[in-house]
């Protein structure tokens, strides 16, 4: 059976650190349920707010198409088709689709959707339905089109992918050419190692990244290929059919633009005044939502009735506005914080699962619920994992090592290791040598300069050249133990690629197709048997 070991990563974001400790004077000001003690809370209030959401059958039409499209797998439709269940709740979590997937925290999210819908659905006796929500609908391409793989050397390789378009489109809107795609696909070929899984892997990403697909499509077509027969529910945010079910929530955000304005500034009055800062900075006339013009996501800045973009190519007032909503709704887009409350609209959120600059934005949200007659759902941090093959558990037990010592004390523990091959002591013997030389040739330099004054200035020189050129020598020396334990620090360097790359945690850097080129498809099935955790604990994977 395996064991979980644990592996705290320090987080950057207070306000996600103290909602995870559980801090609850901070849970209950700042947002609306606390994760442990609310489920029944929660499930009551959806259970009495049926009126305020979409309709299901018209949100199941919808999705349904969706997912023959991109997650056509037995499990996942009957997964959507339960969700016409009155009593049916969901758990839902998202991100941007990124290029191969991104990095490997697209996948954990997705195992913890699932996961957690699981347990939920067992703690509560109904139905409760995994959603994933692909934000299709932002255009921050550069945030997307590149990934990181380990290489055979080795060594981290930026993959990158190019568009022919500088517009601020979103992403589902664009689609990149059989070129581009080729391109990637021929980088990744020759950047991973060879292994009996490899050609079956790379021929369903020459299958799936063609035809001149969209990243979020890409990304939804591999997510369905592994997570479909878990039943995971897959939603593109710019799914044009989406808009019109969406549109009775637009007409609202607009509508009540000015108490959605307050509520904001009064969420985020409660945040700094209990000395966080903000995670989401927004324009202070920001409408919060965005608009599709000429096939550019367009920010909505509002000064009275009049709503305008930065540029000023647009220019609406609030009946133009609501006009167009009601000809083209496919052209209106969320933003961070509007999106949370979208998705309480189409669905009965019992749970969102984030991350932790996430959980630290919606803070930011907790006022516009109230706002739109709703609450703020229940938030669980998602789960993380860090990977170690075999190869470098050895490794770890060979330095004598534990995965956390790579990632914050890795250079102190390589350099006392390097310390102790050197049998000569050369830092002692050196140091020695030059204090000795040091305080004789002061010695020196005093009674000459005192009898010869005109040798003051070259006797410094000089003085500084030994100095120096004993400095030459030891540098050298340790370069040659280095050398002589080239293979050790290689091994060093090796763990360090793999368990910390570029001075980040693994699932922030490392794509999940290093894992199954090695391991095959199914390379994660392990982690779907992991106990599901509730409050974010980082877990060490042994593959």
């Amino acid at each position: 059976m395996m064991s979980w070991p644990t592996m705290p990563i320090p987080m950057q974001q207070d306000l996600s650190r103290h909602y995870i400790e559980r801090n609850g004077e901070i849970i209950h000001k700042l947002y609306e349920y606390h994760p442990d003690e609310d489920w029944d809370k929660r499930v009551k209030w959806i259970d009495e707010s049926h009126a305020l959401r979409a309709d299901r059958s018209e949100l199941v039409d919808v999705i349904e198409s969706y997912q023959k499209r991109v997650n056509p797998a037995p499990e996942a439709m009957h997964s959507l088709s339960r969700l016409k269940d009155e009593a049916a709740l969901v758990i839902v979590g998202g991100q941007q689709g990124g290029l191969f997937m991104g990095p490997l925290l697209m996948i954990y999210k997705a195992i913890s959707i699932i996961r957690m819908s699981q347990e939920a659905e067992q703690r509560l006796g109904r139905p409760v339905v995994p959603v994933f929500w692909l934000a299709g609908e932002d255009h921050d391409y550069d945030e997307v089109n590149h990934t990181y793989v380990l290489t055979t050397e080795p060594a981290i390789q930026r993959i990158r992918m190019d568009k022919e378009t500088d517009k601020r489109t979103p992403v589902s809107q664009l689609h990149l050419s059989e070129e581009a795609w080729q391109a990637v696909l021929h980088e990744l070929e020759t950047s991973l190692p060879q292994s009996e899984f490899k050609p079956i892997m790379m021929d369903r990403l020459q299958h799936i990244c063609s035809a001149g697909r969209s990243l979020t499509e890409a990304c939804a077509l591999l997510l369905g290929h592994l997570f479909g027969r878990y039943g995971l529910v897959l939603l593109d945010s710019a799914d044009p059919s989406l808009r019109r079910l969406e549109q009775p929530m637009f007409e609202q955000l607009i509508l009540k633009q000015a108490e959605l304005h307050d509520a904001v500034e009064r969420s985020e009055r409660a945040i700094t005044e209990s000395g966080y800062t903000l995670q989401a900075v927004h324009a202070a006339n920001s409408a919060n939502l965005f608009l599709i013009e000429d096939g550019e996501r367009l920010l909505l800045l509002r000064d009275k009735e009049v709503y305008t973009d930065r540029q000023g190519r647009v220019s609406l007032t609030q009946t133009e506005l609501l006009q167009r909503l009601e000809a083209h709704p496919e052209q209106f887009s969320n933003n961070v914080l509007t999106r949370p409350l979208m998705q309480d609209y189409l669905f009965p959120v019992l749970g969102t699962v984030l991350g932790p600059g996430e959980i630290s934005y919606w803070a930011q949200t907790k006022h516009s619920f109230h706002v739109c007659g709703m609450k703020m759902p229940i938030l669980w941090p998602r789960m993380g994992f860090t990977c170690v093959e075999g190869t470098l558990q050895k490794l770890l037990q060979k330095y004598e090592l534990e995965a956390a010592d790579i990632c914050f004390r890795y250079e102190e523990k390589r350099d006392a290791w390097l310390a102790l091959q050197d049998q000569i002591h050369l830092d002692e013997r050196f140091g020695a040598l030059k204090e000795n030389v040091d305080s004789q040739y002061k010695e020196l330099l005093h009674v000459i300069t005192g009898a010869l004054p005109s040798l003051g200035k070259l006797g410094q020189t000089n003085h500084l050249k030994v100095l120096e050129q004993i400095d030459f020598l030891h540098q050298r020396a340790q370069d040659a133990l280095s050398k002589q334990h080239e293979t050790g620090l290689r091994q060093w360097e090796r763990l360090k690629l793999a368990i910390w790359p570029l001075d980040r945690p693994q699932e922030r850097v490392l794509n999940p197709l290093v894992y199954e080129c090695r391991y095959g498809q199914d390379w994660f099935a392990p982690i779907m048997e992991a106990p599901v955790v509730w409050n974010g604990e980082h877990r060490l994977v042994s593959l």
